[in-house]
């Protein structure tokens, strides 16, 4: 079984390239966004820090801007590479993410927890976005003056009821948080079905935080929908209104090791924490043996 990070990142080298060395076995590689706004001096140290051996592939940049389309871009075009070499799983990840468990724990939960994918989807019911898709937003505007002004125009409209239908053949959006784990056949599922329904992305380029949306409202809507578990398998912790997790002290180390999660974000760039947490389970470190893909298909 061949597992391919997708990483999206936009700085510190030092610190992605410790995630792509602690990851590396030879049934892993890794495809890395590296965010277009990232200066070039930085965007070189970048591949100055990538670990020997570890097979890696940078993807054409795109610039990214937070709460916009440009994300998913990215997200795309990191799935293609990958499932264009044939890789068996997908795990995207950010630059702050760590693993929490052994890369042999890592690949045996993928393969044998009997699941086209681990990916955080409510519905409205749980995780009520409407207010990022019922309006327009436009990515180049995001947190000015300018859209400030539109977005108030627009809850006038919506109350009412005028506001943005979907378009078909969505039945209903679904969010989370946007890291997640997929089975080769559910992202190209996913690939497939944005492909035969260009409409979909059309739409989704002016919503807000699509990245949050996008792949869990597509998956959704494929034969894998009720094969996947809406778990991502990542630690995050939140604080009251905030908009990214928080970053991770040493006083969470007790709660990242007794976590069930197989990653956690945010991580600082210094690798304090991340060196203790590899040295707190450094005896279940071990490279994974090669598993054939094979064992692991799913049926649709």
């Amino acid at each position: 079984m061949r597992i391919a990070y997708l990483i999206l990142a936009h700085a510190h080298p030092a610190q992605l390239g410790r995630l792509v060395a602690r990851l590396a076995t030879p049934d892993t590689a890794f495809y890395l966004h590296i965010d277009a706004n990232t200066p070039a001096q930085t965007f070189a140290a970048i591949g100055q820090a990538m670990p020997a051996g570890a097979a890696v592939t940078f993807v054409e940049r795109v610039p990214c801007r937070w709460g916009g389309f440009s994300l998913v871009a990215a997200t795309l075009r990191l799935m293609r590479a990958a499932l264009a070499d044939g890789c068996d799983w997908l795990v995207l990840l950010s630059g702050q993410d760590y693993p929490l468990k052994s890369n042999t724990e890592i690949a045996a939960r993928l393969l044998h927890g009997g699941r086209a994918g681990y990916i955080d989807s409510r519905s409205v019911a749980e995780f009520d976005v409407r207010y990022r898709w019922q309006a327009f937003h436009f990515e180049a505007l995001n947190r000015s003056l300018f859209d400030r002004g539109v977005q108030k125009l627009q809850r006038l409209a919506g109350r009412l009821g005028v506001h943005r239908r979907l378009p078909m053949p969505l039945q209903a959006v679904r969010a989370g948080s946007q890291w997640w784990c997929l089975h080769a056949d559910a992202g190209q599922a996913i690939l497939a079905f944005v492909a035969a329904q260009p409409q979909l992305p059309d739409f989704f380029r002016k919503t807000l935080v699509p990245d949050e949306m996008f792949f869990q409202t597509m998956l959704a809507h494929t034969p894998f929908a009720e094969q996947v578990a809406h778990d991502a398998l990542r630690h995050l912790e939140w604080a009251d209104g905030a908009w990214s997790p928080r970053t991770f002290s040493a006083d969470d180390l007790p709660a990242l090791l007794a976590s069930p999660a197989l990653f956690a974000r945010k991580f600082a760039a210094d690798g304090v924490l991340a060196d203790v947490l590899d040295a707190a389970l450094a005896s279940s470190f071990a490279a994974p043996t090669s598993l054939n893909a094979d064992d692991q298909a799913i049926h649709h």
